[in-house]
């Protein structure tokens, strides 16, 4: 081979060969940049993750309860849920789903609330949110929306003897309340004292609690048989909400003396009057009720007459007037809309509007911000 081609083929190699080493430093230095800023971000995003910042998941681990958080923009509630979960609680030999959805503060200023949403007899409780918009303008005004599997329950405080053997195993309000709702007045939900074991004082009129964790404002909302189920609850747990709505419910069992369904909860009525009569029966406990209700149903509803609201209005007027403090008894709206009927156009329609007089009642409040 000539010289000059030698001199020329060594220098192609040398430089090759500086190019390869180049490149090589520039992959690898990459490579590690690469890797280290996959690492930083990783980081970042599950800190923010765990703080509930960047993502709400939906965690459906059994037992699963989202930790605690601090930089929901209601920084005093502390203990509430930090994002989407769903966890199990016994019932009966069963486990039953519970789900939460947290509330997204478009505004800084936006209170964090609760809202119970209870289903029908037999109706999934999430069709509250595949089948309305309720769910979602909830979670947009701050409200973290719970919902609860309650299956063929109709609400009942007891399981009975005369109950048919199927309905035997959902749960009962009693169920609801013990194993679902007072659990989490650890967390500031369902209680007006903040937690329980958490010591107060007063100063200047003004309630404090030791940790700074207010009560978070709770409601409850119901359809169909969840109608009777949220207004039961509301009656028998005044401290724990601040208000209720029912929708297209059924509130006195003795103006369905026929209906298959109350038969089969109660038993008959020629057989247990008294039951009838008792602690299931809303209109007969009208007096009771503390918190200001949100009424509505429909003319045209086939399944329950609308009687039942009508009268439980005229009945909660009836026991205003007659109580000695009827200016400080709790307010009740009725809306009976004409062509409404037993549907989720009627109830994603009056959810949104029960959902504006739950707002209206909470900037009334007079619980201490």
């Amino acid at each position: 081979m000539p010289m000059a081609w030698t001199n020329k083929y060594r220098l192609f190699v040398a430089v090759f060969g500086r190019l390869v080493m180049v490149v090589a430093r520039v992959r690898l230095f990459g490579a590690i940049g690469i890797a280290v800023v996959t690492v930083l971000s990783f980081t970042v995003l599950t800190e923010n993750d765990s703080l509930g910042n960047f993502f709400h998941r939906d965690h459906r681990q059994r037992g699963f309860i989202a930790p605690a958080s601090t930089s929901m923009s209601d920084s005093k509630s502390l203990g509430c849920f930090a994002r989407d979960t769903v966890y199990f609680v016994p019932c009966n030999g069963k486990s039953i789903r519970v789900e939460i959805k947290v509330g997204r503060f478009a505004k800084a200023s936006t209170r964090r609330k609760m809202l119970l949403l209870l289903p029908g007899w037999n109706f999934a409780d999430t069709q509250w949110c595949t089948r309305t918009r309720v769910c979602d303008e909830a979670t947009k005004r701050g409200y973290d929306v719970m919902l609860v599997e309650m299956g063929k329950s109709v609400y009942m405080d007891s399981l009975y003897s005369q109950m048919r053997a199927d309905y035997r195993l959902h749960p009962t309000r009693t169920w609801l309340w013990d194993s679902v709702l007072k659990p989490l007045q650890k967390r500031n939900y369902f209680t007006d004292q903040g937690i329980p074991e958490d010591p107060t004082k007063t100063v200047n009129g003004r309630v404090l609690y030791k940790s700074m964790r207010l009560p978070i404002p709770s409601y409850v909302m119901g359809l169909s048989t969840g109608a009777r189920g949220a207004l039961l609850l509301a009656l028998e747990h005044p401290e724990a909400f601040q208000g209720c709505a029912g929708l297209s419910g059924d509130y006195n069992p003795l103006l369905m003396k026929n209906d298959n369904l109350m038969i089969n909860c109660l038993g008959k009525y020629d057989e247990v009057p008294w039951r009838w009569r008792g602690t299931n029966n809303i209109e007969l406990r009208i007096n009771e009720l503390q918190i200001p209700c949100y009424i509505a149903h429909g003319e045209a509803d086939q399944v329950v007459p609308m009687q039942q609201s009508q009268q439980l209005s005229e009945a909660h007027e009836i026991s205003r007037r007659a109580s000695k403090n009827s200016t400080k008894m709790a307010s009740m709206k009725l809306v009976i809309v004409k062509n409404g009927g037993h549907n989720y156009g009627f109830w994603g329609e009056q959810g949104l509007l029960a959902i504006d007089f739950l707002d209206d009642n909470l900037k009334n409040s007079t619980i201490v911000k």
